[in-house]
């Protein structure tokens, strides 16, 4: 009979953290973040167009709403932050709230904004080395307070890299 009761016991408290468990990963926010360049073919015969995309797509169970992206350089007290301003019609914008696997894409158009590369470089990362560049993070900030992160894509940092010469 003390068999019985224990195996009960040991269950019912498995059963427990299983359902603990399952709770909170359902309430996790989980993103999936791509920052890079991109070439917009929109097919109406105008030409291609470049872009800086920001692409966040909501891989959790909750709905998540994006308040802002922005830019993060240095390490620690030398730490600067950026807030990302967004231009082309074809871009989200803030907020955007994204339900569980929607995706939302934060652009910033070269035909739009021609300088932006330029002005990004000189302006806010100001330091092209190599260990500078490795600093550079794109930020997304949601409405539960999170940021989250990201490094951007090898070809950004690679014509941010050019325009120091």
């Amino acid at each position: 009979m003390a068999v019985g009761t224990w195996l009960s016991s040991i269950g019912t408290i498995a059963a427990v953290i299983v359902a603990l468990y399952l709770a909170r990963r359902t309430e996790r926010v989980r993103l999936r973040i791509q920052v890079g360049l991109r070439v917009m073919i929109v097919g109406d015969g105008s030409p291609p167009e470049d872009h800086l995309s920001i692409e966040v797509t909501n891989l959790g169970e909750r709905p998540v709403t994006i308040n802002s992206v922005g830019w993060a350089i240095g390490k620690r007290k030398q730490r600067r932050f950026g807030f990302q301003t967004l231009s082309g019609h074809h871009s989200d914008q803030y907020p955007a709230e994204l339900q569980h696997g929607k995706t939302a894409r934060f652009m910033v158009s070269f035909r739009a904004t021609p300088q932006w590369m330029t002005d990004f470089a000189r302006g806010f990362v100001k330091d092209l080395s190599d260990g500078s560049l490795r600093t550079l993070a794109a930020l997304v900030n949601t409405s539960v307070g999170q940021t989250i992160e990201v490094k951007p894509e090898k070809e950004l940092l690679q014509k941010l890299k050019a325009m120091q010469k």
